[in-house]
């Protein structure tokens, strides 16, 4: 009779470890869930700035190729071409473009790229054809390298 009482001693301690390894695997298990949350939700916010830079930097080449277009027939003297790209983008909508990508490379654009606009504008500004293709190669490569390592 002594030893009637080990038995239920037992199966209460082993109850009480049971619980104790059910609750620690259920803690576990919450953290593990959080912790996916988490980094799915850096994984979305990345795939949306990634995106909403490619947006801004389409945006800039837009802009970029339509006034170079227009610099390059002005200096032609190609008035016809002239013409047809100022009906199709008259001055209040190149100035709504340009606004735009400049806010968008400003919103989500690297310092770099931003650097590549100013120069480019200031090359527009000087008239300096050579220098303008310059700087847009160095801004398409930015933006491949950019882009592609996301």
């Amino acid at each position: 009779m002594a030893w009637e009482w080990v038995a239920p001693v037992a199966t209460a301690a082993s109850g009480a470890i049971g619980v104790v390894f059910t609750w620690l695997a259920g803690a576990q298990s919450r953290t593990h869930a959080e912790r996916m949350v988490r980094e799915s939700r850096e994984a979305e916010r990345q795939v949306r700035l990634t995106q909403e830079r490619r947006d801004a930097y389409f945006a800039a080449l837009r802009v970029v190729d339509l006034e170079t277009r227009r610099v390059k027939y002005k200096n032609q003297g190609n008035e016809d071409k002239l013409r047809q790209v100022e009906e199709y983008w008259p001055k209040s909508k190149r100035i709504e473009m340009i606004a735009d990508a400049l806010n968008a490379l400003h919103a989500f654009g690297s310092d770099e790229a931003r650097r590549h606009a100013v120069a480019w504008g200031a090359a527009l500004e000087e008239g300096d054809h050579q220098k303008m293709g310059d700087v847009i190669e160095q801004f398409r490569a930015q933006m491949s390298s950019e882009l592609r390592n996301g």
